[in-house]
């Protein structure tokens, strides 16, 4: 699904409060924040008022860095508190940004017994975070077909930045297996991922690397 500008995110219908990877969002906060419940039950219940008084859901395509701004505009201009909403939605922001910023790619929602798929608007499977941090802590955070380094190349906010490409499509597996992530996952920079997927099936990460070197 494709990342909505907020003046779409927030036509669809009424859903008081509700939280797109909620209990994912609580680990988030619990393991990589280092909250306490009392501070994470806060967090949720700040979150809320935007989608209460906004009519939209939170969720990795209305709630990103760049969207939470229109967000808190909208609500200053109501009139209401927005002070402890925008420190929730940010937090939900940075969350979006470091576990679900590869949402166009469906491959990128892997799991390590994968294979149950759900239909949305295409076919998407449970996201493994450890999957995905296994794979780059053994490959490292590097374009394993141009070499591209964000944090070479954009310093600090590049730090980590790269997409996780799977190298067998899961729809066309289709049946529960237990993922490797270093022989089934591998790490591709945004553009190298889009071009992989150029075809059906995707090119493969050598098929790729040989086009860039021959220039075809």
């Amino acid at each position: 699904m494709l990342r909505q500008p907020i003046s779409k995110a927030l036509s669809v219908t009424r859903k008081n409060g509700v939280i797109e990877f909620q209990e994912d969002f609580k680990r988030y906060l619990s393991e990589d924040r280092n909250l306490k419940d009392g501070s994470i039950y806060n967090y949720l219940t700040y979150i809320r008022e935007a989608p209460k008084q906004l009519n939209f859901i939170v969720s990795p395509q209305t709630v990103t860095k760049a969207t939470v701004g229109g967000i808190i505009q909208k609500l200053k201009d109501l009139g209401i508190d927005w002070s402890n909403t925008q420190s929730a939605l940010r937090a939900y922001a940075d969350y979006v940004e470091k576990y679900h910023c590869n949402a166009l790619y469906p491959d990128e929602l892997t799991a390590f017994n994968e294979g149950t798929s759900v239909r949305v608007s295409v076919n998407v499977y449970e996201r493994s975070r450890k999957a995905r941090a296994l794979c780059i802590q053994y490959y490292g955070a590097i374009c394993n077909v141009c070499g591209m380094d964000f944090e070479s190349t954009y310093g600090d906010i590049g730090k980590g930045f790269i997409h996780v490409h799977h190298i067998t499509p899961l729809a066309s597996i289709g049946v529960s297996y237990e993922l490797d992530p270093i022989n089934d996952l591998v790490p591709v920079c945004p553009n190298c991922h889009a071009m992989l997927h150029k075809k059906e099936p995707p090119y493969l990460v050598g098929e790729l690397k040989a086009s860039i070197k021959s220039g075809t």
